[in-house]
């Protein structure tokens, strides 16, 4: 199979070599597959997904966090709603947000629906969201 096959328009521009297209597909396949963030944030990004999904999830078309507040976001979750933290260890220590679980009580994020995420992973798909849906 062609490497690039699958890229969008905007991500072709920016990823012309076999190292970037790979690590385009991996998010991709994180994005789809693996943390099945389409359930709640829909296939296309648009916050349209599945309708037993937990809530509205946000439309990343719309976003206005960058990089490394998505990372956050993703790691960590949002206390108090139903986005979950990736990051398997979040909330054992102040890492997320400067509180612990027990500290949070109720409001810690959910546990995912799919997997934890390393944080290489959490990167990948972070990068595949800016480069698909943020401002597109």
């Amino acid at each position: 199979m062609w490497p690039l096959a699958g890229l969008s328009a905007a991500a072709l521009l920016v990823c012309a070599d076999t190292a970037c297209a790979q690590a385009f597909s991996f998010g991709d396949r994180l994005y789809h597959d693996k943390a099945d963030c389409q359930f709640c944030h829909g296939v296309n990004g648009d916050g349209r997904g599945d309708p037993r999904s937990p809530g509205k999830a946000p439309d990343l078309h719309k976003t206005r966090l960058d990089r490394e507040q998505l990372i956050e976001v993703i790691t960590c979750g949002r206390p108090g709603s139903e986005m979950p933290h990736f990051d398997k260890y979040a909330y054992e220590d102040k890492s997320c947000y400067g509180r612990t679980a027990a500290e949070l009580g109720k409001n810690v994020p959910p546990v995912p629906h799919s997997t934890s995420l390393t944080r290489r992973e959490i990167a990948a798909v972070v990068d595949y969201i800016m480069a698909t849906y943020v401002g597109k």
